[in-house]
């Protein structure tokens, strides 16, 4: 396995285990999968990987900005997903540190992480690398006319702060 920038050669594979996510049903909010386009403008172009095995897309990780204002430019929100063939391989850990150590180096000192309470072994890999549980937002979106809560992680950088 080989962990690569994530281009645009990438997304179509990209997309489709971000499908797998939304047909979970209870991993993400999301209804559908974005456009190139807009998923580029949404996430950092220098903190999007992937993970590649016989040159096809197993998994991927991706920095977006948390918020727009200038103060906050370290503050990034993470999305991991790992296509369902490969659960279980450790390539989420593998993901989870690329990213971090990426971060830090282009120093960003905060991710954070929303995710649904029931998504326990999403919960125990951010735990395993360092990530707080800063509370529950209940009830805070509505996912297919249900409403969902949310657990708030965050990872501080100890080599930023």
């Amino acid at each position: 396995m080989e962990i690569k920038n994530l281009e645009q050669r990438h997304y179509s594979d990209v997309a489709r285990i971000y499908q797998q996510a939304i047909d979970a049903g209870n991993i993400t909010l999301a209804t559908k999968t974005s456009p190139w386009e807009s998923w580029d403008n949404d996430h950092l172009k220098n903190m999007r990987f992937v993970a590649l095995e016989d040159n096809a897309v197993i998994g991927w990780v991706a920095l977006s900005p948390v918020l727009q204002r200038t103060g906050y430019h370290g503050v990034t929100e993470l999305s991991i997903y790992i296509d369902e063939n490969h659960h279980g391989k450790g390539i989420g850990k593998i993901l989870m540190q690329h990213i971090i150590d990426s971060s830090e180096q282009a120093g960003i000192w905060t991710i954070m992480s929303f995710i649904f309470p029931e998504n326990d072994k999403s919960i125990a890999l951010h735990k395993k690398f360092g990530f707080n549980h800063l509370g529950t937002q209940h009830k805070s979106a509505q996912l297919k006319g249900v409403w969902m809560d949310n657990c708030i992680l965050e990872r501080r950088s100890t080599i930023i702060l």
